[in-house]
């Protein structure tokens, strides 16, 4: 009897450990993964600027809740003009951003010529600042001008970045 009550004790201690053990995975962290955004955060909102090797980069972003930033670029090519559109996505969870878009010049020998940027980088507290890295993959292209055929480069870009704010909005 004294060996059958012992069975019992050791049978019931593993089924309580695992129920504890069930438990304590059922409070564990819920999260994605994902930084919460925090409601104070300073908005990253306004005119952004920056000297790339070919030019001027510049950013129009507007930021709503919770983090999402949406906005337009505009940046230069190798020819004197600028290739402008949407900010495909962006994110803010201060002081954490992050931004990516993709350069089009349409009918350049006979497609689309598409670079694909990211902005990835950290907002200084005082809103002026925001330093981090840009990739923009190179996409090379020919175009039919006036003059003839003209090389059209936008892109290759892999460097540090530094982009200040005109405005606060």
């Amino acid at each position: 009897m004294k060996r059958r009550n012992a069975v019992y004790v050791i049978t019931r201690r593993h089924w309580c450990i695992g129920i504890v053990l069930l438990g304590l995975a059922a409070c564990g962290d819920d999260s994605d993964g994902v930084t919460p955004v925090d409601p104070d955060q300073p908005s990253i909102s306004g005119t952004w600027n920056a000297v790339l090797p070919a030019g001027r980069l510049t950013l129009e972003l507007r930021e709503g809740p919770p983090g999402v930033v949406t906005g337009s670029y505009s940046m230069p090519v190798n020819i004197g003009f600028a290739v402008s559109g949407p900010i495909g996505s962006g994110d803010h969870r201060h002081p954490d951003v992050l931004l990516r878009w993709s350069a089009r010049l349409p009918e350049a020998s006979g497609v689309d010529l598409v670079s694909e940027c990211t902005i990835e980088g950290t907002a200084g507290a005082n809103g002026i600042w925001i330093t981090g890295q840009i990739v923009c993959t190179e996409a090379e292209a020919v175009l039919e001008s006036q003059r003839g055929p003209v090389t059209v480069i936008i892109g290759g870009i892999n460097a540090p970045i530094t982009l200040s704010r005109l405005r606060i909005s």
